[in-house]
């Protein structure tokens, strides 16, 4: 099926990350087609600036701007059940907020800030809102979004909080791995529910993410910058994962994918690398479930 042509009407996506980017071209897309969306943003002014944006580009007014600091567990909880308490039954996440950091630095809270802002922000989110999607009438659909950098940040289980050894590469590159491997755990432990897990690299996007990872992300943001992917084209396979009816859309659950396509991932980003990752994420978030 076309996904151009789809009518999304009836359901309900939730956005990350959807003021800026790809995000932001998804949602476009999804609202265009009549789903009720829903963006989470940290700013303020940047999110009512793309909510506008996204409402003049698609016609659609069902919007819905929540605010949320990924920095932090306890605001993006609050975020989280504000959301549950307007809409019961979600039919779609995409997990898509993230950034670099060119320096190593711990929050409030305790947690590494890219830990906390690329992984354990959206796993607590995708905790929260998990039982309003399993109301879905429709198959239920999480997407995250990893990087192709994940394959060179294998996990050091005793040094997730990156106390040792700190780059923003490294940082990064397993921030992203996380994504995959919350991916493949959830579809093992939701299948049932009818819910669908995937991952994917979206490319390397003209955005503003290689101006924030510190030195070395700027010089090779503008070394290779003529020959970026358009936010349009990395926002594809986002779009596809998220709303297609077609065969392998509707069977990506667990699966990474590239350019619409599924890629075998890393001998390290195991299943058992996927459970041991699930139970110690859902030890860190409990306290604010």
């Amino acid at each position: 099926m076309n996904e151009e042509a789809q009518d999304l009407s009836a359901k309900v996506y939730v956005v990350t990350g959807a003021n800026s980017g790809i995000g932001l071209e998804a949602a476009k897309d999804f609202a265009r087609r009549g789903a009720t969306t829903v963006l989470l943003c940290r700013n303020q002014e940047r999110g009512e600036k793309a909510l506008a944006e996204i409402e003049r580009h698609s016609g659609n007014d069902n919007l819905k701007l929540v605010l949320a600091d990924f920095s932090s567990l306890a605001d993006v909880s609050r975020a989280g059940k504000e959301i549950l308490a307007e809409f019961p039954v979600i039919d779609v996440l995409c997990n898509n907020a993230g950034g670099t950091n060119p320096a190593r630095v711990v929050t409030q809270e305790g947690f590494e800030l890219s830990l906390v802002t690329n992984h354990l922000s959206g796993f607590l989110l995708t905790l929260l809102l998990l039982p309003a999607m399993t109301k879905s009438k429709a198959l239920a659909r999480i997407v995250f979004t990893s990087s192709l950098s994940y394959r060179d940040s294998p996990l050091d289980f005793d040094n997730l909080n990156l106390d040792a050894a700190y780059s923003a590469m490294r940082a990064y590159g397993r921030s992203k791995l996380m994504n995959l491997l919350s991916a493949r755990e959830l579809q093992k432990r939701y299948a049932a529910e009818n819910i669908v897990a995937s991952s994917f690299h979206p490319g390397a996007v003209r955005t503003a993410i290689w101006s924030k990872g510190g030195t070395l992300s700027r010089v090779v943001g503008f070394l290779i910058y003529p020959f970026m992917l358009s936010v349009e084209e990395g926002a594809d396979t986002l779009i596809w994962l998220a709303s297609s009816n077609d065969e392998a859309s509707v069977n990506a659950g667990g699966n990474y994918f590239v350019k619409r396509q599924r890629r075998k991932v890393a001998g390290f980003a195991s299943d058992e690398a996927a459970e041991k990752l699930w139970r110690i994420s859902e030890e860190l978030a409990r306290s604010y479930l």
